[in-house]
């Protein structure tokens, strides 16, 4: 074995600064707000739809 002196550790990765923008055009809504308003949609969806699916069961079940 070769004794090589130790790696220094690189340091922690640090994600950019978020830029504080509140208006990008005057009459466009904010992209986070619409990117919000799709996950919550697909997640009521997710649950309607498996609700719908255990209801189905229920009624055709033995």
């Amino acid at each position: 074995m070769t004794d090589r002196p130790s790696q220094s550790i690189a340091p922690a990765y640090r994600p950019p600064q978020p830029e504080l923008r509140l208006v990008l055009r005057p009459n466009a809504p904010d992209p986070r707000l619409v990117a919000l308003v799709r996950l919550m949609a697909r997640r009521a969806a997710r649950d309607w739809f498996r609700s719908q699916q255990q209801e189905q069961r229920r009624r055709s079940g033995p």
